[in-house]
């Protein structure tokens, strides 16, 4: 178990980086790191992404707190807009989590990979779906919120790549969608995770050390490294340019999805 926890502080480490940079949880690089990991270690192949999905959005709650708190110490959260956000997320994350578990295995993996590809695209070349901004109002916003929480839940990430486009569609600027959206993330991983621990509770595959579908030693080990590097990616952030931001976050989605892909 120490050698295993090693392995996930060193993944920590990374994925806290990418949560104060890109406002992304750090599930975009927890999520495909814990499933090679995970096939190494021999765990069934039936609960293997589900597992990796729960155990990101475990460890998703101390990177988002740590993420947020530098992002807020930096004044870039928009709390208006993050008040009717979280009354969404709360439910949709939740359920999210309650609806991935009836997912078989595979379909979830490709369904990631597919929409890290997708996502990766529309970043390096700055394509916007959305042609005029949104008006913000309460209904918009927790259906906004319902929608991210739902969506980051399946996927076990922490909804940046869903509410900082949405964030920066309302009219905020790069850097303050992105803190808006770290604080977000921990909505949406607190009530992931209890959907996750609920769901999997019962089930027998679940290697040793689990609860659910939270693998304890990802969990505590990623969540030692996560929260301390996560407050130096925010101070990156806020040293880039928006398109240098834009073009590597681009980069990495691109990448990952193409590792899922051949997972």
């Amino acid at each position: 178990m120490f050698e295993e926890i090693l392995v996930f502080s060193a993944v920590g480490i990374v994925a806290g980086l990418l949560a104060g940079m890109f406002g992304i949880g750090g599930g975009l690089i927890i999520v495909p790191v814990l499933i090679g990991i995970f096939i190494n270690l021999g765990f069934n192949s039936e609960i293997i992404i589900h597992l990796a999905t729960g155990s990101s959005i475990a460890c998703i709650i101390f990177t988002s707190l740590s993420s947020s708190n530098a992002h807020k110490k930096k004044e870039s959260i928009d709390f208006f807009q993050l008040k009717f956000v979280s009354m969404g997320i709360v439910f949709g994350a939740f359920f999210g989590a309650l609806f991935a578990g009836q997912i078989e295995g595979m379909i979830l993996k490709i369904t990631i990979a597919t929409f890290l590809a997708f996502i990766g695209v529309q970043s390096l070349f700055n394509i916007r779906f959305m042609k005029t901004d949104i008006i913000v109002s309460k209904p918009k916003s927790v259906f906004a919120g319902t929608s991210i929480g739902f969506l980051s839940s399946i996927l076990g990430i922490g909804g940046g790549t869903f509410s900082v486009p949405y964030f920066r569609a309302t009219g905020l600027n790069l850097t303050t969608a992105i803190g808006t959206s770290a604080a977000c993330g921990i909505p949406i991983a607190i009530f992931g995770t209890l959907g996750y621990i609920i769901t999997g509770i019962h089930i027998e595959l679940l290697p040793n050390l689990s609860i659910g579908y939270i693998y304890l030693p990802a969990l505590i080990g990623i969540s030692m490294t996560s929260i301390f590097s996560a407050k130096y990616g925010a101070e990156i952030a806020h040293y880039l340019s928006q398109d240098a931001l834009r073009k590597l976050l681009a980069i990495w989605f691109i990448g990952i999805s193409i590792y899922m892909f051949l997972l």
